[in-house]
């Protein structure tokens, strides 16, 4: 099952259901982040960063297949993500890996499922890393909390125990007191768990049952499907001009940020033109004539 696109989806629509989930409290609002690490072109998939200076950074893993190397990766991009941004080392964080139904450790995995859980500590001997099955922690939550609510499917038994009842999930939902925006995404993704453990269920049939848009036809599919195509063009991009004229990689980090200013027409325009283009003033002049507002940045590439 692969959900894990649906777990970044839920917490990026509702940030305050990762902190409800691991029952600890909410200090302020916080928005979620996919971010991608410039030094390695890595991406972290989940980062939830609080709106207010003095409270935690919480970097999120959700991890259905078995892999023990996931707590020495989740570690290195806690680790590039401070490298980064030097501002915020002083801030207090945590990292928590969410398991969709956690694998027994083998014998020779053992140490790598310990570190996970038990050895990184910081000086003051807090534990900054956890490791957590969504299963149990789902079971540790009142009946109307939101977060089970949405996730419910996850621990069902069968496609007649959803039927029977899907209309109580969303009368719960429906009582979160959530804007009509949040509450219809948040349907979405319920259904689309249920389509992706139930196959019989298919998401035509749940739109009709919750009177749900088609997720192909709602804001956030094109928008989201939008920022895709950008972000995928905009890297394709970066990969060719780093191949055909070898720029420094402050340059090339440079160019990616005016880049992702552009639209996806004007993004797809560049990919034909490069070919054709010799100089990185002829890339500055190109992308200059289409920024919506001038960035002083650019001249500074030359420098």
């Amino acid at each position: 099952m692969k959900t894990d696109p649906l777990f970044y989806e839920l917490f990026q629509t509702a940030p305050q259901i990762y902190f409800e989930l691991l029952q600890i409290p909410q200090p302020c609002p916080y928005r979620f982040e996919s971010i991608t690490v410039k030094a390695t072109e890595k991406r972290i998939d989940g980062v939830l960063e609080p709106t207010e200076p003095d409270q935690a950074i919480h970097f999120l893993e959700v991890q259905a297949a078995p892999d023990k190397e996931i707590y020495w990766r989740v570690t290195r991009e806690v680790a590039t993500y401070f490298e980064q941004r030097p501002k915020l080392r002083g801030r207090e964080w945590q990292a928590v890996v969410i398991w969709l139904g956690k694998p027994e450790p083998k014998e020779d995995e053992e140490a790598d499922a310990d570190f996970g859980t038990v050895l990184l500590y910081d000086r003051k001997n807090k534990q900054r890393l956890y490791s957590v099955d969504i299963i149990d922690l789902l079971g540790k939550l009142p009946e109307d909390s939101l977060a089970l609510n949405v996730l419910r499917p996850l621990i069902v038994d069968n496609e007649q125990e959803v039927r029977q009842n899907i209309t109580t999930w969303v009368q719960q939902i429906h009582q979160a007191d959530l804007s009509p925006e949040v509450e219809q995404r948040l349907l979405m993704v319920m259904s689309q768990f249920i389509e992706e453990k139930f196959r019989i269920l298919n998401y035509k049939e749940l739109c009709e049952m919750l009177n749900l848009t088609p997720f192909d036809q709602t804001d956030t599919f094109i928008e989201t499907h939008q920022r895709k195509l950008q972000e995928d063009r905009t890297q394709l991009l970066i990969k060719h001009m780093s191949r055909k004229y070898h720029f420094a990689r402050s340059t090339l980090m440079k160019l990616d940020a005016r880049l992702r200013k552009l639209t996806l027409k004007d993004l797809e325009d560049l990919f034909m033109e490069i070919v054709d283009m010799v100089s990185l003033r002829e890339i500055n002049a190109w992308v200059n004539a289409r920024l919506p507002q001038p960035n002083e940045e650019l001249a500074n590439l030359q420098n």
